[in-house]
């Protein structure tokens, strides 16, 4: 497999904006375009490339399934450079070691949809060879993210997809994450991993979480701070929590720590039509889901405040927890004496052992 692209998204910027003038310059990309990336492990690397030769190999590369390009970093500097308003990544079948990738400000204006290409077998994100971090990252002024599957985003030592809001620039918002299996992430799978969650949300809001598989996210320590999907906020600025988020109809086997967790303020998130079902853990001992709960709201020092309400758990499956014994579906609790009521079972819910 070719190198993936090793240039931060600063560098880039500065890159593909020095277009040279005069006769037999390269005209500058169009404006607003939507456009269809398409990567394949193999393929066109922009490595190493700066200023005019980086403009070129991206504007041209990437752009059919039969020239891809190598990674999804080459598809953000070809996006970049095209001065993109709505784009499809295609994602030829294979493996890929991409990690640590950042969605921020200037790849396109719209909306990014990163999909599997039909007809060309499996697409999997393995991260053994990063060890520790997440697969991807997303700001808030990145584009819009569609991340459609099928395909898997395994062997991560910290987690899958971490959003991540700020003050200034206010939350996360119209994330969407569907069709995708997270399997093997935590410190369980990988050594010196911190195990935090398949989809991390830090001040996000209005995302959509739907139809993904999340599988043995374990960590063997600290087995309770993984979970499936996290609604948190950015700790470093204290942001509010993370707002009306919707986890619906996917699956949950074999979780360390509680399936889906929100906190610091997180409100008016809503957890629907869930299967939360038992697995081999990685030492191949049948375990279900969580320690406290299957949905769960907990209070920490760090923002020693309840979810506003919202917070529902309705029309879910589940079986008994990572330890082998019923726990109950909900549970607000605290590790600070506050007593809060933030997370609530509504409609009907069935428990099967």
């Amino acid at each position: 497999m070719r190198e993936h692209l090793r240039i931060g998204l600063p560098a880039l910027a500065a890159a593909v904006i020095l277009i040279p003038s005069g006769p037999g310059a390269l005209a500058a990309p169009a404006g607003g375009e939507d456009v269809t990336v398409y990567v394949g492990p193999g393929g066109t690397s922009l490595a190493g490339l700066s200023g005019k030769s980086l403009l070129r190999a991206a504007g041209e590369a990437g752009l059919t399934a039969q020239r891809p390009v190598a990674s999804l970093r080459d598809a953000q500097a070809v996006l970049k450079a095209r001065n993109t308003k709505n784009a499809t990544i295609m994602l030829r079948g294979g493996t890929y070691t991409d990690a640590g990738v950042e969605w921020g400000p200037g790849i396109a204006g719209g909306t990014v949809t990163v999909k599997a290409q039909p007809g060309t077998g499996p697409v999997t994100f393995d991260g053994r060879a990063a060890k520790a971090g997440y697969w991807t990252q997303v700001g808030p002024k990145s584009p819009k993210l569609n991340f459609q599957g099928p395909y898997t985003v395994q062997r991560y030592g910290d987690g899958g997809i971490k959003a991540t809001g700020n003050k200034k620039d206010g939350p996360v918002k119209g994330l969407v994450v569907n069709g995708i299996t997270f399997r093997q992430i935590g410190n369980a799978w990988v050594k010196g991993g911190k195990g935090y969650a398949g989809v991390h949300l830090n001040y996000v809001s209005k995302a959509r979480i739907t139809g993904n598989s999340f599988v043995n996210l374990e960590n063997k320590t600290a087995r309770g701070n993984t979970h499936g999907v996290y609604l948190a906020f950015n700790q470093t600025q204290k942001t509010p929590g993370s707002d009306g988020n919707l986890v619906k109809g996917n699956t949950f086997q074999v979780i360390s720590g509680d399936a889906v967790r929100a906190s610091d303020g997180s409100s008016g998130n809503k957890v629907q039509n869930n299967v939360f079902r038992k697995g081999r853990d990685y030492a191949g001992k049948i375990r279900g889901n969580g320690n406290y709960g299957m949905f769960t709201y907990w209070a920490f020092p760090r923002a020693d405040t309840c979810g506003k309400g919202g917070n529902t758990f309705s029309g879910n499956t589940y079986t008994v927890n990572y330890y082998n014994k019923k726990a109950p579906a909900v549970r607000s609790g605290s590790d600070t004496g506050r007593t809060c009521n933030s997370v609530k079972a509504t409609g009907r819910n069935t428990y099967k052992r």
